[in-house]
């Protein structure tokens, strides 16, 4: 599904939208395979304390209170991501027991060259273009 970018020629809206698809096989990046780990052992029910990094203080709370509604064994899709410098997002669709996809999000941030998991949250971010004038998809 592709929306034009309001003020934007169809060629810039196609650009856009072009720019933000991520098919799955580009999901093999390090903040990608941690995203993965830690979302399987979270899914499965095995601790995920080892996922999380000191993110400048802030570590983690409890990610299954996030996931709580998904039930066990809830599946996953990587939605798209962002990197800069020693920051990511991944965004995901969690589906879960009611069988419905739900957008969230995982920050993440290298530490010691070891990519860890900061911040769990419902919803998806928006991943900037990177376009001239930072222009909004939607």
């Amino acid at each position: 599904m592709s929306r034009a970018v309001r003020g934007t020629t169809p060629a810039l809206a196609a650009v856009v939208t072009i720019s933000c698809s991520v098919s799955g096989a580009d999901f093999d990046r390090p903040w990608h395979d941690t995203t993965r780990d830690y979302l399987h052992a979270v899914a499965a029910g095995r601790p995920a304390a080892a996922f999380h990094g000191t993110c400048d203080g802030a570590r983690e709370e409890d990610t299954r209170r996030v996931v709580a509604g998904e039930g066990a064994d809830f599946t996953f899709s990587f939605v798209d991501s962002t990197r800069e410098d020693d920051l990511a997002t991944v965004n995901v669709s969690i589906t879960g027991s009611d069988h419905s996809p739900s957008p969230y999000s995982v920050d993440l941030r290298r530490e010691h060259g070891k990519w860890f998991v900061c911040h769990l949250a419902t919803g998806n971010t928006a991943i900037d273009a990177g376009l001239p004038g930072n222009a909004p998809i939607g």
